[in-house]
């Protein structure tokens, strides 16, 4: 049996981004807000999909994600379904 894919609602999305008074969100926040594993997230982060900063030099730090960058990431993603 197939996986069932989720869709994201982009106008609660949208609402939910406004909210969140920071300008930068952590991979926790990204992976809840759009109900996927923040592993995806490291993936997309990975991947450049999703363009996020490390809080090091080394890159062993906390990565952050522009809320700008996940904006763009979601009107780049045809009809909002996740793969």
């Amino acid at each position: 049996m197939a996986a069932q894919q989720k869709v994201w609602n982009e106008e609660c999305i949208t609402k939910e981004l406004e909210r969140i008074s920071n300008r930068n969100l952590t991979i926790y926040q990204v992976a809840a807000l759009l109900q996927v594993s923040h592993i995806t997230v490291r993936r997309w982060i990975k991947e450049v999909k999703l363009i996020a900063w490390n809080t090091s030099d080394t890159g062993t730090g906390r990565w952050r994600i522009p809320k700008d960058s996940l904006e763009e990431f979601l009107q780049s993603r045809s009809c909002m379904n996740i793969d």
